[in-house]
């Protein structure tokens, strides 16, 4: 009995000294069971911290940052940044539609949220935001931060609800004259954001009439977002492998299932599946919280000879077709703490020679344009290495190729000023990133099914630029084998004997020939043991070849 209280003793005293080092809590134990459990809880709870801001500022990025925003500013003035002497963004006023903003991006870039309704004036002695309490709150706490990153002061303009904040902005106003060395000061703004809500619409009369010269900043705001560091490439690694999952894990066994069991399912509502799960990626065992991923835009599924190949494309409400010759095409764009990444694949269905020669084609140009992703070269480059491709295999299709392989990507879904076209000849730099993109449109095949005979190609990863670019939406396969699918009935086709049966009969080889390929496929069948067989996919330099429907099988064995 006295070892057994002694154990007792013993385990409650290395409970409560493991305790105290791990949080700090002198425990007092006592005979009832209950009492001490609730003593425990009692006291983690008193220790516990209190609750994170969720809008908590990383000083040591807002700094690094903003070093590097006045650097560029400073040396790009006059060729990015309209040789503007103070930058004004206006964020607008928060929206329920999904939309990408040069303002919104700065805000989330440089102070890792969004500030709606929030006017943030940049001078070369001075920062001044304006907005209500709530936000210039959170704002306070840059002031030492700026001050020792670049020397500026801020000062913080705080709207009251009754306010038209007019009054707030001549304060602001006479600083720029202050600071400006020119009678007429040069200011750069957001051209093409249009102010949303009175404040920013009282904001933009202002800069409008008042005695200043405005000048597009656009272009700079763009080069500044291009060359990411490395917190953004986690971000974007993070989303990718999102996307990529979304897409291999998800929407191809959905796909592969609605086709085995002949159902029929809108493209809209498979869009509407696909959002949920990039929303809640535990659903496909991805590790990241909910809380910080969003759709870069509602899921692309498309099929039944109706596509379009732009970003702006929708799933629109037809039953997804996946008759012979039919073409699938299924994009996701997935986002982490605001950085998009994009990915998209096209699966074929009983493909034609004319469909397997035109998708072989366009991977080799995809992975051409990839592969000119080089920092030194230029984005130029990356459509051109595409077209060559086209023009040397197949230029019978060079009138079908889009015309463009891509845009850079970020906080932005589509940053325009890094078109990966003909004519753009922007340098590449390393660790840029880049959604590429690139199809074929209207293409037409001898099927005499109407949703059949036109079809379009699409392919798109995310791609880091590098001496050898890394392509972080690899894991979702595009390699012919893994999207071209067989669902031959074989019901006209001559039954053929096995070439050579395994032991004990459980498995057979056959040599079975696609009427739309030349060549011949070798495809493994198991036989189960009620006579029933699983579908095999394998392939000698050829598509999967998944022959499905027991009836066939059956009758070929």
């Amino acid at each position: 009995m006295a070892r057994n209280k002694n154990s007792e003793y013993d385990s409650k005293r290395l409970l409560k000294e493991h305790l105290k080092r791990l949080a700090g809590i002198q425990l007092q134990f006592c005979t009832d069971v209950a009492a001490t459990f609730k003593g425990i809880i009692r006291a983690l709870k008193e220790k516990a911290p209190a609750a994170a801001n969720p809008y908590e500022i990383n000083l040591a990025t807002f700094s690094k940052r903003l070093k590097t925003l006045y650097a560029h500013w400073n040396e790009h003035k006059d060729d990015l940044w309209g040789a503007s002497e103070a930058l004004s963004v206006a964020t607008p006023p928060a929206s329920d539609d999904l939309r990408y903003l040069k303002s919104s991006a700065l805000n989330i870039w440089l102070l890792g949220f969004e500030f709606p309704e929030t006017i943030m004036v940049f001078t070369r002695k001075q920062i001044h935001f304006l907005c209500g309490q709530k936000k210039a709150s959170l704002l306070e706490v840059v002031k030492s931060s700026a001050k020792q990153a670049v020397g500026v002061d801020v000062v913080m303009h705080i709207k009251a609800k009754t306010d038209d904040g007019m009054g707030l902005m001549d304060a602001i106003f006479r600083a720029i004259y202050a600071l400006s060395k020119e009678d007429v000061p040069v200011v750069g703004h957001i051209a093409k954001e249009p102010p949303e809500g009175n404040l920013l619409e009282a904001w933009s009369n202002k800069l409008k009439e008042s005695k200043i010269q405005l000048t597009d900043i656009t272009s700079g705001l763009s080069d500044l977002f291009a060359v990411k560091d490395e917190n953004e490439i986690n971000c974007i690694k993070k989303a990718a492998y999102l996307s990529a999952s979304v897409l291999k894990d998800y929407m191809v066994p959905k796909l592969e299932s609605i086709i085995d069991e002949e159902k029929k399912v809108k493209h809209s509502s498979l869009m509407d599946d696909a959002e949920k799960v990039i929303l809640e990626p535990s659903k496909i065992n991805v590790k990241l919280r909910a809380s910080n991923v969003d759709i870069c835009y509602p899921p692309i599924i498309q099929s039944g000879g109706e596509f379009d190949l732009r970003p702006s494309a929708a799933s629109n409400d037809e039953n997804l077709y996946y008759d012979s010759g039919s073409v699938i095409i299924c994009a996701v764009g997935s986002r982490y703490n605001s950085y998009c990444t994009n990915v998209a694949r096209t699966i074929l269905i009983d493909a034609t020679s004319i469909q397997i020669k035109a998708y072989e084609v366009l991977l080799k140009a995809q992975e051409a344009a990839i592969g000119a992703l080089k920092p030194g070269n230029k984005t130029s480059d990356a459509y051109q290495a595409a077209l060559l491709v086209v023009e040397k295999n197949a230029p019978e299709l060079l009138a079908n190729l889009t015309k463009s392989a891509g845009t850079g990507i970020g906080l932005e879904f589509r940053e325009s000023s890094l078109n990966l076209n003909s004519k753009n000849n922007k340098v590449l730099k390393e660790n840029m990133i880049f959604n590429v993109s690139i199809g074929f449109q209207n293409l037409r095949t001898e099927i005499n099914k109407p949703k059949s005979q036109n079809f379009s190609l699409l392919l798109a990863d995310t791609v880091i630029v590098k001496p050898k670019p890394e392509v972080v939406t690899a894991k979702s396969s595009k390699a012919v084998k893994d999207v071209a699918y067989s669902f031959n009935d074989g019901e006209e086709e001559e039954e053929e004997k096995p070439k050579m049966l395994l032991a004990n009969s459980a498995e057979a080889m056959y040599w079975v020939g696609d009427p739309t390929v030349s060549s011949r496929w070798l495809v493994v069948w198991k036989a189960r043991a009620r006579g029933g067989i699983s579908y095999g996919r394998f392939g000698l330099e050829a598509p999967s070849f998944s022959l499905r429907r027991r009836p066939t099988m059956k009758r070929w064995l």
